[in-house]
């Protein structure tokens, strides 16, 4: 969902949430009811800032109160997108160090299984 999506959707709840209509709101905006539908349909390409911070005043609050539960969903899309992004950066690395580590741990055994057999020839031989 853009984020300007996210903006219509959440002017919608905070009207709906205000027990308005989309008349009530298009009324303390200036603007005719179908203008105003055609904004929150999304028909209405871009939301310029003047036109969020009207709608902000005609809801009895400041234009950070209206955006900032989207800000917060942007940011933590972009923090979930990176944090994949990472993650897939460092996959070839983590399959190498896996793999080394793989081969380390069979040499290990390997040489358990020399020690094992030393000891055990050593203790067959007579003192």
């Amino acid at each position: 969902m853009s984020r300007e999506d996210l903006i219509r959707k959440r002017i919608r709840s905070l009207r709906e949430a205000a027990g308005m209509s989309q008349a009530d709101l298009a009324f303390k905006l200036g603007i005719d009811e179908r203008s105003y539908a055609r904004l929150e349909r999304g028909e209405r390409k871009q939301l310029d800032l003047h036109l969020l911070i009207a709608v902000a005043s005609a809801m009895d609050m400041d234009l950070l109160n209206l955006l900032a539960p989207v800000l917060q969903t942007q940011q933590q899309s972009l923090e979930k997108r990176i944090v994949s992004e990472e993650r897939g950066k460092d996959q070839p690395q983590k399959n190498h160090y896996e793999y080394i580590i793989a081969q380390l741990m069979d040499i290990i055994e390997s040489q358990k299984r020399i020690i094992e057999e030393k000891n055990e020839t050593l203790r067959k031989v007579p003192a």
